[in-house]
């Protein structure tokens, strides 16, 4: 029998749990378009919104719209068995614009996924990770794996899980200009695994 892990990335059922929060609509567009593939792709998704948007933020509104339109459960909370039910939680409560300390609810949020055995992917910057200096006050979460949008933020030198780029964006001469290293993305790909160091 296959693992969550390989149902995950291969196919037939599973279950992820994606967590998103108040955070750039970068990652949060991202976390939406993953959750909306997934459920295309036959997996049982839900979602997890800890605290209400604000009425005037219109895009996050938009968003949740698509998936109420799709019929994918919203709720404010991780369930309680949240190992029973989950193979695979999305973070993508913080982006890259976190600052300061977790507060609540998102600290009971980061509690339950830290305690969970289910596998963690975040997206961009792991939640509670300050963007340069990683996981400086030890709140923040310890994924799995780490998929970063369009290039590595400098908290990325800390993570040791598995690492993937996604995003063929940014130019040559752009990337020349902010001294990026890019991994080199094979025939038509969008998303790369980043070596690790050696």
């Amino acid at each position: 029998m296959k693992n969550s892990w390989d149902r995950v990335s291969g196919s037939g059922s599973s279950n992820s749990w994606s967590s998103q929060g108040n955070q750039s609509p970068t990652p949060q567009r991202s976390c939406t378009t993953l959750q909306r593939r997934l459920s295309h792709f036959g997996f049982a998704v839900q979602v997890v919104v800890p605290k209400p948007y604000r009425d005037d933020k219109f895009f996050f509104h938009a968003l949740l719209s698509q998936l109420r339109a799709m019929d994918i459960p919203i709720r404010n909370e991780l369930p309680s068995d949240v190992d029973a039910v989950a193979d695979v939680i999305v973070d993508a409560i913080f982006g890259f614009s976190f600052a300061g300390s977790v507060r609540p609810p998102f600290d009971h949020v980061l509690n339950s996924i830290r305690s969970s055995t289910a596998r963690v992917v975040s997206v961009d910057v792991p939640s509670g990770w300050d963007v340069e200096r990683g996981d400086t006050a030890g709140v923040g979460l310890c994924p799995d794996v780490l998929v970063s949008l369009t290039a590595p933020k400098l908290c990325a030198k800390a993570f040791t899980g598995r690492h993937f780029v996604g995003g063929r964006f940014v130019p040559r001469q752009l990337a020349e200009s902010f001294g990026l290293e890019l991994p080199p993305f094979p025939g038509t790909c969008t998303v790369v695994e980043v070596p690790k160091p050696a």
